[in-house]
């Protein structure tokens, strides 16, 4: 076997361990937005309520981890991350104590999240030699990932029934009523289900322990970071990178994209981590049809994805945002009056969280490749970072208002949709008008 080949095969079984690695990290961050937001809505609200500042507060520590890939590499880093999510996954369980709660959830978080931004370069150090075939293995690890997050709300959530059956000495039909209304729940069976949660926690943790395995399993050499490391030599002195990311900012264009990002994050951070949340205390649909509903709507984002390169044929890349942030619209509101249509609510409640999520993903793709557009080429990576701050930023603020206003009371759970809705509508029209004539040109509406 010649040279060329032997580095072939070496990183595409690089690849093959990384998405193995990454179903995993988010199977283990299903969990995270499900059972363990359940879990602490019981035992701390006040983090649960703010959760969504954890995540802006993880974005930002995952950012400063990966500085460290030229010089640790990226396997050294896959291994922190399994390590950071069953150790907090562990502690949550074995410990009562609100401050360590605040650390379990922000170490939780900073693992799934390092190894999600992880993706980008890690794929590309090694697919440089595949040409276009390299846009096959970022689609296949997104399409693996969402089957982690399917597989770990889903049965997430049957698994909690299952133990608080067990642990109450009920029917698993029987427990699943009892979840309809877990504020009429006696002490005894309360505490069966808290426990039932634990129990879920508590494989979750050891899976993600697995995890650590197609990480030491990975071959990885010091050229695959190398390039890295030259980029470091020649970085540029602190006030010329400041220019540059003031030019960024002056650029009108930037400033409506941000301003747009600024809507959409703020709207996410309201209602995306409190799905099960809001179905089960607001809807008063059991623990298990509740996760299981959810998780089929992550079935729709693969599937409405399908259709995002015709649809960018025929509306463009604004065109494509605006249709889909528009139309997702009626069906967040139906979520949001999910208990007016009576005995119909699970089905009818079911298929808008499947469209919505479909629909509000189609322009993902879109909405990375509009970016990139609106940025010189060689501002590109700077622009990037000032979006990824933004939404770190923005994530921490739309946390504290669901903190301390939003979810002050259960009705904040249902105003979040409605909340969200006109952000939505705001963000539609931002970047509608701001942005049209991106539409279909890149560069060249840039420079004009």
């Amino acid at each position: 076997m010649n040279t060329k080949d032997a580095s072939f095969i070496r990183e595409k079984r690089n690849l093959i361990l990384f998405i193995i690695s990454y179903v995993i990290n988010n199977l283990v961050s299903g969990v995270l937005y499900d059972t363990y937001v359940n879990y602490l809505q019981e035992v701390s609200p006040s983090i649960a309520t703010s959760f969504w500042s954890f995540y802006g507060y993880a974005t930002f520590i995952s950012a400063l981890i990966l500085i460290l890939v030229p010089k640790v590499g990226y396997k050294k880093l896959l291994i922190f991350c399994s390590l950071s999510c069953s150790s907090a996954l562990f502690a949550v369980i074995w410990f009562d104590s609100l401050a360590l709660f605040y650390v379990t959830t922000l170490l939780a978080l900073v693992g799934v999240q390092l190894h999600y931004i992880m993706l980008s370069p890690y794929v590309a150090a090694y697919t440089e030699h595949f040409g276009e075939k390299s846009i096959n293995w970022y689609t296949r690890t997104y399409y693996m990932g969402y089957v982690g997050y399917f597989l770990a709300t889903y049965l997430g959530g049957a698994f909690v029934v299952k133990m608080f059956s067990i642990r109450a000495g009920v029917t698993y039909s029987a427990a699943q009523r009892l979840t309809e209304y877990l504020e009429n729940l006696d002490l005894a069976s309360m505490g069966a289900y808290l426990q039932g949660n634990c129990d879920v926690l508590l494989v979750v943790g050891f899976i993600s322990l697995l995890s650590i395995l197609p990480g030491l399993f990975i071959r990885e050499e010091r050229r695959d970071y190398q390039k890295l490391q030259e980029e470091q030599k020649e970085r540029k002195p602190l006030r010329i990178r400041l220019v540059e990311y003031s030019r960024v900012l002056l650029n009108k264009y930037a400033l409506c994209y941000l301003l747009y990002w600024t809507f959409i994050s703020f709207a996410m951070g309201l209602f995306t981590s409190y799905y099960t949340v809001y179905l089960n205390r607001n809807l008063h649909i059991d623990k298990a049809t509740a996760s299981l509903m959810v998780s089929i709507s992550y079935i729709a984002i693969v599937l409405f994805m399908f259709f995002t390169p015709l649809a960018v044929r025929k509306m463009g890349q604004v065109g494509t945002i605006c249709f889909s942030m528009l139309l997702s619209i009626p069906f967040m509101l139906i979520i949001g009056l999910g208990d007016r249509f009576g005995s119909a609510m699970v089905p009818v409640v079911g298929t808008a969280l499947f469209v919505r999520s479909g629909l509000a993903n189609l322009s993902s793709p879109v909405d990375s490749s509009l970016s990139m557009s609106i940025a010189p080429k060689e501002l590109r990576p700077a622009f990037t970072s000032l979006v990824n701050f933004l939404s770190g930023l923005v994530s921490i603020v739309s946390g504290i208002f669901t903190g301390t206003i939003l979810f002050r009371t259960q009705a904040g759970y249902r105003y979040a949709y409605f909340i969200a809705a006109v952000l939505y509508v705001a963000a539609t029209l931002v970047i509608g008008l701001g942005l049209k004539r991106f539409n279909r040109e890149t560069e060249e509406a840039l420079e004009s």
